[in-house]
């Protein structure tokens, strides 16, 4: 694994020029020691003012650290909260979303310099109502993981209503704790206000939702804070690689939540559920352009898929690639067009290395799954149709000529007169509407990935 280290730039980008009637102080001391990923040799840096030493440690909880501490400490801050630790891409393929490159030492002189040394802390992170939360929900796991475990519910497989059992207040008092609160004058009846209590923690952990503290239920209830916590860290880290601007029409996918959104004048528009790449064939991060919609879309089928599954398909049941639809064109398998055709009857052709598309698919079934990881890596639209019907609108293209294309089956591809840009991210955790934890499962293994990455940058400095 490579981690690839922040570039301090030469000595002088931490010096500002010394102001009118201040005299420089020259003293050398060595700035960045383990964990602040800025190491420079030495070299004359104008001390912490008093203003700038209580701003710095107001900011960072820092308070009684010493002015070289202090800005040592600034700089591990402002590196994390810019996502200058790693270079995603170095550690894996799929990762391609990634900060900008910043020359934070730079950055941080010419702040002292103007005198923006506040505005400059302030703008380090993203300000994303999201990532807000997520840090909402950091401080809240913290404490939790400093509480220790949660008592493990090892109650009942099965819980019926109106049972009655002394591991009920055990879970009644579990879910208390995460914000699923159902007060009761009987803590161990099993009474319908905990059964919806639990319902809502099942949909916000990718659970079926049946209000039965089954073995998947259990399982969520007993995975210790600590290790929500790390799940939190690695979603604040992916949160900072993602862009900070981004145009006010736009397509963003999220392969963690499984959700799709059209933002329109940078509100949302239209959201659907999405089924994303299986964990053998994961649904990268990325961004790139939508660049045309396509109705009644042939699908050449990549070779992998001819090679590792529908030929041996052929081989034991000849004649099932014809039943599909499937046949020989120029060398390649080719499906044609139609209901059964593995992209359904729109896809929204996207420009990236990855060859992933948006697409509709004929398995609706799998869009009521609270998982929808089934895909070889593109992204399947639950409501392909309304997607590229919103698309052509908001580009003030005309509707009738796809509407027409999709009602007589031929197969028409319409250019975007503006390429719509894309973002495809991947989010673990997130927070519902009240302020609750929405954990999804790690379903690529990217939080873990992502933790020990993390965790040999801090070994490395």
């Amino acid at each position: 694994m490579s981690i690839h280290p922040h570039d301090p730039g030469d000595l002088a980008s931490l010096t500002p020029a010394p102001r009118r009637g201040r005299e420089m102080d020259r003293r050398l001391f060595i700035v960045g020691a383990a964990g602040s990923g800025l190491c420079l040799a030495a070299g004359s840096v104008a001390p912490l003012s008093i203003a700038e030493r209580r701003l710095v440690a107001a900011t960072l909880g820092a308070d009684g650290r010493t002015a070289p501490d202090l800005l040592e400490a600034l700089m591990t801050y402002a590196r994390r909260e810019a996502g200058q630790r790693l270079r995603p891409s170095s550690i894996d393929r799929a990762w391609t979303l990634e900060a900008a490159r910043r020359d934070l030492g730079r950055e941080l002189a010419a702040a002292r310099q103007d005198g923006r040394l506040a505005e400059w802390i302030a703008g380090l992170s993203p300000r994303a109502p999201d990532y807000a939360a997520l840090q909402g929900l950091k401080t809240r796991y913290a404490s939790f993981a400093q509480a220790g475990d949660w008592s493990a519910w090892d109650g009942p497989a099965r819980l019926l209503p109106d049972a009655r059992d002394p591991q009920v207040a055990r879970l009644r008092a579990r879910l208390s704790a995460e914000g699923y609160s159902a007060p009761a004058a009987e803590p161990e009846l099993f009474d319908r206000g905990l059964a919806d209590a639990l319902r809502v923690f099942q949909a916000n952990h990718g659970l079926t939702v049946d209000g039965v503290p089954g073995p998947a239920t259990r399982r969520e209830l007993n995975v210790a804070p600590a290790a929500r916590l790390a799940a939190i860290e690695a979603n604040l880290e992916r949160a900072r690689w993602s862009p900070r601007l981004r145009a006010p029409d736009r397509v963003e996918v999220d392969t963690g939540l499984q959700v799709a959104r059209l933002i329109v004048g940078g509100q949302e528009h239209l959201r659907m559920p999405v089924v994303v790449g299986a964990p053998a064939h994961p649904t990268p991060m990325f961004a790139a352009q939508i660049e045309a919609v396509v109705a009644n879309p042939f699908w050449n089928v990549p070779d992998s898929i001819a090679r590792n599954e529908l030929l041996p398909a052929e081989r034991r049941r000849p004649g099932h690639l014809a039943a599909m639809g499937i046949g020989w064109v120029n060398g390649r398998l080719r499906q044609r067009p139609g209901p059964q055709n593995a992209l359904g009857l729109t896809k929204l052709e996207v420009r990236s290395p990855f060859d992933v598309h948006l697409h509709d698919t004929p398995a609706k079934a799998l869009f009521s799954k609270p998982v929808r990881a089934f895909s070889h890596g593109c992204i399947r639209l639950e409501q392909a149709e309304a997607m590229a019907t919103a698309l052509l609108g908001t580009l003030n293209m005309p509707l009738d000529p796809y509407r027409q294309a999709l009602h007589t089956g031929a197969t028409t591809r319409w250019p975007l007169v503006r390429p719509l840009p894309l973002i495809v991210t991947h989010t673990t955790v997130a927070t519902d509407d009240y302020g609750r934890a929405l954990f999804r499962p790690d379903i690529y293994g990217w939080d873990r990935k992502l933790t020990l990455a993390l965790a040999q940058s801090a070994r490395q400095g």
